[in-house]
């Protein structure tokens, strides 16, 4: 349990070791005593709960040792015994023959009742009786669901602020319950407030705010005359609240003891059987084929075919799966020993006795590694143990397999948890293989009250923790559910699939993304909350962008994720504050002095980098390129925006390094929030990756006050007024003073132009390298632009690189068009629906979709381009006479389209011909390892993962003495 790292104090463990130490022969004298005053014999000692303080790490694993030596034994503890079994005819005795002297007790009922009060797990006689009959009579399938999704936590996205305090105070305080086990001065510890009583005091005060909340505001709904009666009593909450039962203490007792139940154990099982199949590829395949065999379907259906195929029927015929996830649960019970209290003395069917307050526990992970029950291969994962000759399912005694209890208090979701783990497993093995991502890593499991993945389960290069399998398993089952009911009103584009697809898929989303939009030139993933929408068809790119405009924007939600860093900047809002940016924005980008400066700039760093590229030329040593494209152009970018030379690239100025090294980090931690599903916690609690963003928007944000701060000062101390070119200077002089306006539209300017046009530039000379016939065919009309010559130095190209001779490059214009059409800088771009609607194409999206369309995969639509369509060939931009000609803006969407245009397109094109040209003019390039595969990284924008390592080779002749 590693968040009890933090709670474990040393002088606590001190004191529980020395206290236990003096103790223990006071309690070994004690149960001496009592064993000759006791009639009947008792079972063999193995050990004392210190033995079990000090395996606490594997205390199952402890507990599985003991069983193997005696099938039932004795633990010593202070005042009393604690028996533990692994013996059939003792559980079925515990559990059925005599229920009734066997209970929570109030040991048990001690340690839980903070959390989980008097619920359903805490309690024995009348109140068990109550509740039991309550959820009886309500758990099935639809309420279950409905129970689930009454309120939408949206863990996984991490959406819902205070749903996901929530879930983490839970998680916390449910393992800071089950160490009371362990934890001799647990009682002490609260009743002083200190340690890990006091953590779990503060976490129990978050659950209990946000269930108590929640009853609050559901008993308001349901007393209101006007509600809908039907759709408010669809949850369980509100059906006993229907049913008069409005205490809130009983209420929020239920609630819990139902989260506990429902939420982890499906999801462990889960966990523990896709590791089980990574360690078994042929069960695997046998599942995937079972799969394939009884739903009738191939491997290329989609995630809709799947989940509609998957009836009770068919689910019903996989008996191998079914098999396979009770073999699981043999092996890694969601719940690996359950503790009751004996109430009155009496003797075992073994003909041992235990006295009235014995903790007697059974022990199904144990169990499930008994040879005396299952053979000599017990503890190998052989699902085949579970079918007939056959190949029927055939059960056990459920005093044998005790992972779902037995006797009157059976597991009322056993069902219910088959039916979810099925539909789940079948979709997984149905459309995908897993393989371990560390195939030598040992797994072990967290200590907690239920069987936990410690450090969660890794497949492939995807991180699959308990909390993220709950949630995708919820995903699901809710998406389709929900798919069908609005299915059946208005007609939704086709669902392709889930974001935890996406997730499963993220070291190759873009080119995932497009072998959907192969299919379907509109689709749905479906998430927890809401669908995502996503486009290739431009009649639709169309209407986001520019005929329904207003209907889509950055919403919310992807405020709230860039505001740290970006602020209220024209890439962050909508509405009024968007307008009046781009106003001003878009009247310094016309201006005729601008764009002069930046060519200037532009040209200066062109020729630092080409010194650099002159070095590694004349040394015969590799250059990647990249990483120097992303330091010029941020030099470049930094000039033009606020005047200031930052030289990134040669790092003679400290402060400015450090600005850029802040500005890229603090860019990529706020990336990683779009799948950082706890960034709002650690924000809150300024811990990990958030910590450091704060750190970093501190650096940038310093670095630019002081900038706007000096410059403000010029401007106003000096009296000639001389022509300032920058950016900055020019806002000042329209009297736009405020730092913090200043300083969002600065830093949204830097992100524009720093990443976008050095990507671009990078995956052109990918190509270029590649394609060596392109590249002399640019270099040779570069020369004829300028008019000059292999001989001549990159200092002479820069001054030769005119307006009038960028415009004759049409061929380096196309070929750079060609790039960004398959390496769009930025590959898909998102949208917020802010009210329902219907597109173009007759399909329907509802308000708070995510809709996206997809520059990367329009890229590569045949549909759109020609069969030719995944090639690089930049003659498609040229008319007959060989004069480059534009495509519509919906259908190349490199640049965005409609009011939101890129503002700096011209400006980009500007800088990548320029750099263009005297590098190549200049330079051959080819890649250092030809034979190497490139990839992107994903990210916002689309980066060469790695990096682009060439080498760079002089064009004839010229010296750089």
């Amino acid at each position: 349990m590693r968040f009890l790292n933090f709670h474990f104090e040393p002088v606590s463990a001190a004191v529980a070791l020395v206290a236990t130490i003096a103790l223990i022969f006071f309690a070994l004298q004690t149960s001496f005593r009592r064993f000759h005053s006791r009639k009947g014999k008792q079972h063999v000692i193995g050990g004392t709960v210190l033995d079990q303080f000090f395996n606490f790490h594997r205390l199952h694993d402890f507990t599985t040792d003991h069983a193997k030596k005696h099938k039932t034994y004795r633990l010593l503890s202070l005042f009393r015994n604690e028996v533990y079994t692994a013996d059939p005819v003792n559980v079925e005795y515990i559990l059925k023959t005599n229920f009734a002297n066997y209970g929570k007790g109030w040991y048990h009922h001690g340690i839980l009742t903070d959390l989980l009060g008097d619920g359903i797990f805490t309690v024995d006689g009348e109140k068990w009786q109550h509740q039991r009959k309550d959820l009886f009579m309500k758990a099935t399938l639809d309420q279950v669901f409905k129970i689930i999704i009454g309120v939408d936590l949206d863990t996984m996205c991490g959406t819902y602020e205070e749903g996901t305090k929530f879930s983490n105070a839970f998680d916390e305080a449910s393992g800071l319950t089950l160490y009371r086990y362990v934890d001799i001065l647990w009682k002490i510890k609260r009743f002083l407030n200190i340690g890990s009583e006091a953590v779990l005091r503060n976490r129990i005060k978050v659950v209990d705010e946000f269930v108590y909340e929640l009853i609050r505001k559901k008993t308001e709904q349901i007393q209101k005359p006007q509600h809908d009666s039907h759709v408010i009593k669809a949850d369980l909450v509100s059906r006993f609240l229907a049913l008069e039962e409005t205490d809130p203490k009983y209420l929020r007792d239920i609630i819990l003891s139902f989260i506990i139940a429902g939420r982890d154990t499906t999801a462990v099982t889960l966990s523990w059987f896709l590791y089980l199949l990574c360690k078994n590829p042929h069960v695997q395949e046998k599942i995937a084929q079972e799969v394939r065999d009884t739903t009738k379907l191939k491997n290329t259906c989609n995630i809709d075919e799947i989940t509609t195929a998957l009836t009770e029927g068919t689910l019903q015929k996989m008996n191998y799966l079914h098999a396979a996830l009770t073999e699981t649960l043999r092996l890694y019970p969601a719940v690996p020993l359950d503790g009751k209290l004996c109430l009155s003395d009496e003797t075992l069917p073994d003909g041992f006795s235990v006295k009235r307050g014995d903790m007697v526990s059974y022990l199904p992970y144990a169990m499930g590694r008994m040879e005396f029950l299952w053979g000599n291969d017990a503890e190998e994962f052989r699902p085949e143990r579970w079918l007939d000759e056959n190949g029927a399912f055939q059960q056990q005694s459920s005093f044998k397999f005790t992972a779902f209890q037995a006797g009157p208090r059976i597991c009322l979701g056993k069902d219910f948890a088959y039916r979810q783990m099925k539909v789940f497993a079948a979709v997984l093995c149905h459309s995908y293989k897993f393989k371990l991502a560390f195939e030598n890593e040992e797994v072990n499991y967290m200590v907690m009250l239920t069987l936990h993945i410690d450090g969660g389960l890794h497949l492939a290069r995807y991180h699959l923790d308990f909390k993220y399998l709950a949630a995708a398993v919820l995903a699901l089952v809710i998406a389709v559910l929900v798919a069908k009911k609005h299915g059946r009103r208005r007609k939704r584009h086709p669902i392709a699939g889930t974001v935890f697809h996406q997730l499963v898929n993220f070291n190759r989303l873009h080119d995932y993304m497009t072998d959907l939009a192969r299919k379907h030139s509109s689709y749905r993933l479906l998430s927890l909350s809401s669908s995502e929408v996503y486009t290739s068809d431009p009649i639709n790119v169309e209407y986001i962008l520019k005929t329904k405009f207003s209907n889509y924007g950055k919403g919310r939600h992807q405020y709230e994720i860039l505001r740290d860093l970006l602020g209220d900047g024209i890439f962050t809002v909508d509405g009024e504050k968007w307008r009046h940016q781009r106003k001003a924005a878009s009247y310094q980008f016309s201006s005729k002095l601008l764009r002069d400066y930046s060519s200037s700039v532009f040209k200066g760093n062109a020729i630092k980098l080409a010194a650099i590229v002159s070095e590694a030329a004349i040394s015969n040593q590799a250059i990647e390129i990249q990483d120097l494209l992303f330091k010029s152009t941020m030099d470049s970018v930094f000039n033009i925006v606020l005047g200031v030379e930052l030289d990134t690239i040669g790092g003679t100025y400290e402060e400015g390094s450090k600005f850029s090294s802040s500005f890229d980090d603090a860019s990529a931690i706020t990336i990683l929030r779009y799948i950082d599903v706890f960034w709002k916690a650690k924000r809150f609690l300024n811990i990990g990756q958030e910590a450091l963003l704060k750190k970093h928007v501190r650096v940038v944000d310093e670095f630019v006050y002081n900038v706007i701060k000096s410059k403000t000062e010029k401007v106003h101390n000096q009296d000639d007024k001389p022509v300032r070119k920058d950016l900055l200077s020019r806002f000042l002089e329209l009297d736009e003073t405020d730092p913090k306006y200043l300083k969002d539209i600065i830093l949204s300017f830097i992100i524009a132009g720093k990443d976008t046009t050095a990507t671009t530039l990078s995956w052109f000379l990918y190509k270029l390298s590649k394609l060596p016939h392109v590249q002399e065919k640019i270099a040779q009309e570069v020369k004829d632009a300028t008019g000059l010559s292999d001989f001549s130095k990159p200092e002479e190209f820069a001054a030769n690189i005119t307006e009038e001779a960028l415009e004759k490059m049409q061929y380096l214009h196309a070929a750079l068009t060609e790039t960004l059409r398959l390496y769009p800088a930025v590959p898909w771009d998102a949208k917020i629906c802010f009210s329902d609607d219907v597109w173009p194409d007759g399909f329907y999206v509802k308000k708070g979709d995510l809709v996206a369309y997809q520059p990367y995969a329009m890229g590569r639509m045949k549909s759109l381009w020609g069969d030719d369509a995944e090639e690089f060939r930049p003659e498609r931009w040229l008319d007959i006479d060989g004069k480059f000609q534009q495509e519509s803006p919906f259908k190349f969407t490199a640049f965005q389209a409609g009011p939101r245009v890129c503002l700096g397109k011209d400006f980009s094109y500007r800088q990548m011909k320029i750099f263009s040209a005297i590098l190549l003019g200049s330079y051959k390039f080819k890649l250092v390892d030809e034979h190497k595969s490139i990839h992107y990284r994903t990210s916002l924008t689309l980066h060469l993962d790695g990096g682009l390592h060439l080498y760079a080779y002089r064009r004839f002749g010229y010296s750089n003495s």
